[in-house]
């Protein structure tokens, strides 16, 4: 879990910084011609990557969950690259990188394939089986001929392919690594193959191992890495309406406040149960807000899942009780962020249902509104029995729950329930009576209503 927490931050983190760069520098930057890379810079020039892609000795090690973009307006092309990698994980070499799309041949342990992504959602051109990289340099290669490609490693070919209906437009390439293992990639060469009178015909690839001749390129108008973020986003429900929104904020409201009183007035927690269920109607917005924005990105769920790892809950949970009610808080927010209003409000009314009928076959139990405390000591001490009588006087009802006397002082606790203040005034009154020496201390427990 760790390792893939890493992966995603990565992930995410690298495209944040991607989004940041100026469509004006991507296209200055290249215009769609041949270039070689021996990453002998550690600066990487023209290359925008993640915090945990480096140069290393004249290699380019990109670490687990970790992207490097060439940026440009690659169309047709043949690109050769080495790599080193021991896995266990996957390496995508993307290109044809535009808003609209992009392609990408995926190699993992057992198989290569050849994906097309668009608006979205991906469809798999190609595949086949292989035995994966060999864990030390193997040689990529990977053709693009308006809609033609052809995967090999180490001279073998492994996928060729036709892409049925228009030939996507040119854009950026890159290498990303998802695993537990860094990859290493050295001499990148990109070169761009001609297109006879500006038409689809295409003059062949180099072969072998020579070096491409550099041509230029018509530079396209279009560039940037929306497709990547395309493919994040991709099989997520669309961002709900501002009316959905409304109402299952709206309702989540109503639900809370529901869950509050239920828990007010039928909970049995001998803590202050007004001031604790006050929390349910923010819990419960504030989770239906979060639900209802990542719920249309895994990249923004991801996010989320960062930012949650370095959270820290110090508040003590006094009772089992209060961390049910405060779980079905939260699930009421998962629901209604999901938009999943019906069973939400199914499960809401099932749930009090239960809780009312527990509480009818129960009976009255007591309901205890505040801890007391009755401190006496020489030369006019009280006795247990005086505070005890003076109590059944005054409050609805009250139970012992701690007893400490000595010949010096008593010091006596009791859970005690009053209905209004005017009773709890004349009970504080009559202790006070009893000794001009008592000290009296009273806890809220639930609030006197």
């Amino acid at each position: 879990m760790k390792s893939t927490h890493r992966i995603w931050t990565g992930m995410v983190l690298s495209l944040i910084l991607l989004l940041a760069v100026p469509l004006g520098t991507v296209a200055a930057q290249e215009n769609g011609g041949g270039f070689t890379e021996p990453f002998d810079d550690p600066q990487l020039p023209n290359w925008e990557h993640s915090p945990e892609t480096i140069v290393k000795d004249g290699v380019l090690v990109i670490g687990p969950g970790n992207v490097a973009i060439r940026l440009g307006d690659f169309s047709n092309f043949t690109a050769e690259f080495k790599v080193r990698f021991t896995g266990p994980g996957l390496i995508f070499f993307r290109f044809h990188m535009r808003d609209d799309g992009d392609n990408v041949v995926i190699f993992d342990g057992q198989r290569v394939s050849l994906e097309r992504t668009a608006t979205g959602q991906s469809n798999e051109l190609a595949g086949a089986e292989w035995s994966g990289f060999s864990g030390d340099w193997d040689t990529v290669k990977v053709t693009a001929q308006s809609g033609q490609y052809e995967v090999s490693v180490n001279g073998q070919v492994l996928l060729q392919t036709q892409e049925t209906g228009e030939a996507p437009g040119g854009g950026s390439l890159g290498f990303i690594v998802d695993g537990e293992s860094s990859a290493e990639f050295d001499d990148l060469s990109v070169a761009p193959i001609m297109v006879e009178g500006g038409g689809q015909e295409m003059a062949p690839a180099p072969a072998g191992d020579q070096p491409a001749a550099a041509a230029t390129a018509q530079p396209s108008t279009q560039y940037g890495i929306g497709s990547l973020l395309a493919q994040l986003s991709g099989s997520q429900a669309s961002p709900p309406e501002f009316t959905t929104f409304s109402v299952n904020l709206l309702l989540s409201v109503v639900l809370a406040f529901v869950l509050s009183r239920v828990y007010i007035y039928w909970g049995s927690a001998l803590s202050n149960r007004r001031r604790f269920a006050a929390n349910f109607i923010l819990i419960t917005i504030t989770t239906t807000f979060i639900i209802l924005i990542v719920r249309s990105s895994v990249a923004l769920s991801l996010g989320l899942v960062g930012a949650l790892s370095i959270v820290r809950f110090r508040a003590a949970i006094k009772e089992p009780e209060e961390l049910a009610y405060l779980f079905f808080a939260i699930g009421i927010g998962i629901g209604l962020g999901d938009n999943q209003r019906l069973i939400t409000v199914v499960a809401m009314a099932v749930v009090v249902a239960v809780i009312g009928i527990a509480r009818l076959f129960r009976g009255r139990q007591s309901d205890f509104n505040l801890h007391l405390t009755v401190t006496s000591g020489n030369p006019d001490k009280v006795s247990l029995e005086a505070v005890t009588g003076t109590l059944r006087k005054h409050a609805a009802q009250s139970r012992l729950v701690r007893y400490d006397e000595d010949a010096k002082m008593l010091e006596v606790s009791y859970l005690v329930e009053f209905k209004n203040s005017a009773e709890f005034e004349a009970a504080k009154n009559a202790l006070q009576a009893l000794s001009k020496g008592i000290q009296i201390t009273f806890l809220d427990n639930k609030g006197i209503g």
